[in-house]
């Protein structure tokens, strides 16, 4: 009690509310509340406070909690992937290679000794075009840090083990492509991994195409998903491409207008400066070409020639002529 016979706000007052006092004390505290209009109202205070304490108490998160949360943020973000990067367009990437490898794989298993030994394109058998892309698959998995020892193995398992490293290595860790790798072709060129990985696609797919060919089978598109990044490697590469054959016209564009699977539209610079050389989205486009996905990236690969390429066209004749001659070179065998 303070010297006015009043219990101790802060002391024997707070102790009472909690009850924490020793019985006498307890006893006397208690007497003197119910006689006090201004220490009944702060024990009630008190009291209040201690109820509030008791359901605020800190309880432990649920264990699988802190799991479930790191998971989500991997899935929206994979660590060492900057802010911005949609980690499902990666993994979309990566499983496209992954199917093509598969169904090369299967077409390989089905070849007989003779075809093995069938020549092709410019290679003197199948087993020579596939030590050709395993050259290529290894050195982008060399760039990636996924190469895969294969000294001993024979060409389909040399092959299928370096390509299924590179499909695990990017798989679990889509933040590898965003390194820079080399782009196959005759004259090698640095670019995101990203892009490459959609050139170990294209490629894995259009020479399972070539040997299907020796084989007397019929083509397999891939599924529309591939088509459509093909197709956004190949018009990537378009504007200084052009640059390149001193067919850049700076300022200008091109629309494509691709159908069936892979559909979509693209409006390509007609020189490497990109954006800010093309006319506002209000502008017309220099052409229009219309044509089909699949035929667009068989002409990207080489595999269809300028004059096949069946299309529609609005617009300078020059232009549709410079930009379908120049596709055509893009192919990463071409020889040109």
């Amino acid at each position: 009690m303070n010297e006015e016979g009043h219990p101790d706000v802060n002391g024997s007052l707070a102790a009472w509310a909690l009850d924490a006092c020793p019985p006498d004390e307890a006893s006397r505290i208690a007497e003197h509340v119910a006689s006090c209009t201004t220490c009944s109202a702060e024990a009630d205070r008190l009291h209040a406070t201690a109820t509030l304490l008791a359901v605020a108490v800190q309880t432990a998160p649920p264990p699988a909690l802190r799991g479930s949360v790191l998971a989500e943020a991997r899935r929206r973000r994979a660590p060492g992937v900057p802010a911005g990067i949609r980690i499902e367009e990666f993994a979309d990437l990566a499983r496209a290679y992954a199917t093509e490898v598969e169904v090369l794989d299967e077409l390989l298993a089905s070849l007989t000794p003779e075809l093995w030994g069938t020549p092709l394109l410019d290679y003197d058998s199948v087993r020579g075009l596939m030590v050709h892309l395993s050259h290529n698959d290894a050195t982008f998995a060399a760039d990636l840090g996924l190469a895969s020892p294969t000294t001993g193995m024979d060409t389909r398992l040399a092959w299928r083990t370096q390509a299924d490293a590179v499909v695990q290595g990017v798989s679990g860790n889509t933040a590898l492509l965003e390194r820079e790798a080399t782009l196959a072709g005759p004259r090698p060129v640095l670019a995101p991994a990203r892009s490459a990985i959609v050139q170990r696609t294209f490629e894995t797919w259009i020479h399972a195409d070539d040997i299907r060919a020796v084989a007397g089978r019929p083509p397999v598109p891939p599924p529309g998903d591939s088509l459509r990044q093909i197709v956004g490697l190949g018009t990537g590469a378009l504007p200084q491409a052009l640059h390149s054959l001193g067919r850049q016209r700076p300022g200008q564009a091109a629309r494509l207008v691709l159908t069936g699977p892979g559909s979509g539209e693209w409006l390509i610079p007609l020189a490497p400066e990109g954006a800010s050389g093309i006319p506002g989205s209000a502008a017309a486009p220099a052409v229009t070409i219309t044509a089909g996905a699949e035929e667009f990236c068989r002409l990207v690969a080489g595999r269809l020639p300028v004059e096949e390429f069946a299309h529609r066209s609005e617009g300078d004749p020059a232009i549709v002529s410079d930009l379908l001659a120049t596709a055509a070179t893009l192919g990463c065998d071409y020889r040109g």
